[in-house]
């Protein structure tokens, strides 16, 4: 087998594992968010739990990526590979933390049902979830323009949790009588625009990926003029009517 070849087997090996982590990081979302709309602690440990397989995958993704540069010394698109594959197994392992540390919020929402569905949070967690599929679907694509418009997607993430936070301390303020869930509603819209700092981060590896060009210090008005859609919502953003 010729070396081309054989680095080819390995990146493919690499590709397969990367993907293995984010269906597995997807699943994990789903049913954090599951947990804490049916105030469900049983499915809400579990996903403390499935941390453990993420955190396996991720040593997994480093071996390989050490195996392939001790083998084959890659450079130029095969090096910025690698590269970009051990930032996004730390982006991916970072994620799973997160839906962990939102499962941990199941338990004091529990005598609160109904709360958090009265947020903008649900509408977060669909968007933030988008936007971890498609740098998936942009990573196995090799799409650096579905990449792109991942990264716009985390404007608008950030805007409504600027309105929920608000929301939720103007609610405080009035003296609400569910003061401590809302204080953990705090916790998980913080917890929700974390992850969609991470799929934009897994974008932007991809991006640089595919150009070689490192956009992660772009201004956010350049940023918006590159997406796809000048980072407006479309009728993708929702993925509520998807598959967990």
């Amino acid at each position: 087998m010729s070396n081309r070849s054989s680095l080819d087997q390995e990146l493919a090996l690499l590709r397969g594992l990367i993907a293995e982590m984010a269906n597995h990081v997807d699943s994990q979302f789903a049913d954090a968010m599951n947990a804490l709309l049916q105030g469900d602690t049983e499915l809400a440990e579990q996903v403390v739990e499935g941390d453990d397989a993420i955190d396996a995958l991720e040593l997994r993704i480093d071996e390989q990526c050490e195996h392939i540069l001790a083998l084959h010394s890659p450079v130029a698109v095969d090096l910025r590979m690698l590269i970009m594959a051990v930032k996004i197994d730390t982006d991916l392992e970072r994620i799973g933390d997160h839906c962990s540390n939102l499962s941990r919020n199941a338990r004091h929402l529990a005598d609160a049902p109904g709360l958090l569905a009265q947020t903008r949070l649900p509408k977060m967690a669909d968007m933030a979830r988008t936007m971890l599929r498609e740098a998936e679907d942009a990573f196995l694509e090799n799409d650096r323009l579905k990449a792109r418009k991942v990264i716009a997607r985390d404007l608008q993430v950030n805007r409504l949790h600027d309105e929920t936070f608000s929301m939720l301390v103007k609610m405080m303020e009035e003296g609400h009588e569910q003061a401590e869930a809302l204080s953990h509603l705090l916790t998980v819209s913080k917890a929700l625009e974390r992850i969609s700092d991470h799929a934009k981060n897994v974008a932007q590896g991809i991006v640089f990926m595919i150009e070689g060009r490192d956009i992660r210090h772009r201004g956010v008005d350049e940023e918006e003029e590159a997406a796809p859609n000048n980072g407006q919502p479309d009728a993708s953003s929702d993925v509520s009517s998807r598959e967990a």
